[in-house]
C-alpha cells in the first residue's frame, strides 16, 4: 500500500477535505489498525529529527578541550622527556581525574535529558476500526482521524474536518501570543501565511479551548516543526554563555600564567644563575599550582547536582 501523499506541507490548506481523503486513502471513521500498522512502517514513527547523542568516549575526550587542560598537558609531556617521571605522573593523574569527574557528570546529564524526553512524549486519541482509541503519539499516521480537546497537544499536521469553538495556541510557530481559532470550513490560498490557516492545526501547538476532529496530513519530519528542527539540527549550535566566559576566563588566565611562569624561569637563569633545568622545573611546578585546573569541573559538578535537586523536586523546564 503506497499511499500518495503530496510532501508539499504548504498545500493542503487550500485543497478540498475530498481530495485530501482521496490522496491518503483515508476514511472519515478512521483507519483499520492492519492499515495503520501497514502505515507506520512505511512512514516511520511520528517523532521529530534528533542529533545522534554523543558516545561515552567522545564525552570522555571532550573534557581536554580546555586552553589550562593543554598547559598542563605540555607540561607533563616535557617533564616526562627530561626523565621527572614523577611529576609528569603528578600531572597525568590530575587530568585523567578530572576528565573522569567532568565525563561522568556529563554523561550523566545527557541521561537526565533523554529521561526528560520520555517524560513529556506525546499521547493522540485517534479513531481505529471505528473506536476512539488513546495512543502513543509517535504511533500516529497519515490518514488518521484524530480528536482534539481542550489541554490536547496537537501530535502531527492535521486538516481539521470539524471544530466547534476550537481555539489553539500557536505562539511556538507563529509568536502570536492570542491563540487562533480554528474553523473547518475556511478557505485560502497557496499564499496564506502559516498564522491564517485556520483550517490547520500544527505539531507540537496545543489546544486552548474547544473540541475538534481533523486528518493527519504529515508527521515526523515532514511536519512545519519537523522541518524547523531538521534545519536546527543541520546547523552547530552556539555556546551558552557561562561556557563562552569560562572559555574567556580560561584563556586569560592560562596566557597570565605562561607569561609568570615564563619570566620566573628567565629571571632565575639569567639573573639569579640557576640551573635551567632546575627553573624549568620550577616554572612547571609554579604554572600546575597557579592554573586552577578542577575550576571546569567544579562547576560540572556544582550544575549536576543543582539539577538532580531540581529534578528531585519536580521541576521541568520546557
Amino acid at each position: 500500500m503506497a499511499v500518495s501523499a503530496s510532501k508539499d506541507t504548504e498545500s493542503w490548506y487550500s485543497r478540498g477535505l475530498g481530495q485530501i481523503f482521496d490522496a491518503l486513502e483515508a476514511e472519515p471513521g478512521g483507519l483499520s489498525t492492519e492499515n495503520a500498522t501497514n502505515r507506520l512502517s512505511e512512514y516511520g514513527p511520528n517523532r521529530l529529527p534528533k542529533v545522534k547523542p554523543d558516545t561515552v568516549w567522545q564525552i570522555f575526550l571532550r573534557q581536554f578541550k580546555n586552553p589550562l587542560i593543554y598547559i598542563l598537558a605540555v607540561a607533563a609531556i616535557v617533564s616526562f622527556a627530561i626523565g621527572e617521571e614523577t611529576d609528569a605522573g603528578f600531572i597525568a593523574a590530575v587530568l585523567l581525574v578530572n576528565a573522569l569527574v567532568g565525563g561522568i557528570q556529563e554523561w550523566r546529564a545527557e541521561r537526565s535529558s533523554q529521561a526528560l524526553q520520555q517524560l513529556i512524549r506525546t499521547r493522540a486519541t485517534v479513531i481505529r476500526d471505528g473506536e476512539t482509541r488513546d495512543i502513543d503519539g509517535e504511533e500516529v499516521v497519515p490518514g488518521d482521524v484524530v480528536v482534539l480537546e481542550s489541554g490536547y497537544r496537537v501530535p502531527a499536521d492535521i486538516r481539521l474536518v470539524s471544530t466547534h469553538s476550537l481555539e489553539i495556541d500557536e505562539s511556538a510557530l507563529t509568536g502570536e501570543s492570542a491563540p487562533a481559532l480554528k474553523d473547518e470550513e475556511w478557505a485560502g490560498d497557496d499564499r496564506a501565511a502559516l498564522g491564517d490557516r485556520r483550517n490547520m492545526a500544527y505539531a507540537g501547538t496545543v489546544v486552548n479551548r474547544g473540541r475538534g476532529r481533523g486528518l493527519v496530513v504529515e508527521t515526523g519530519a515532514d511536519t512545519v516543526v519537523g522541518r524547523l528542527a531538521e534545519d536546527v539540527t543541520a546547523v552547530e549550535g552556539g555556546q551558552p554563555p557561562l561556557v563562552t566566559r569560562m572559555e574567556r576566563f580560561t584563556r586569560i588566565v592560562g596566557l597570565v600564567v605562561l607569561v609568570a611562569a615564563a619570566i620566573t624561569a628567565l629571571l632565575g637563569i639569567f639573573v639569579q644563575q640557576y640551573d635551567a633545568v632546575e627553573m624549568f622545573l620550577f616554572a612547571v611546578a609554579l604554572a600546575v599550582s597557579a592554573i586552577p585546573e578542577g575550576l571546569p569541573v567544579g562547576i560540572t559538578v556544582a550544575l549536576g547536582v543543582a539539577s538532580r535537586r531540581m529534578g528531585g523536586r519536580c521541576a521541568r523546564v520546557v
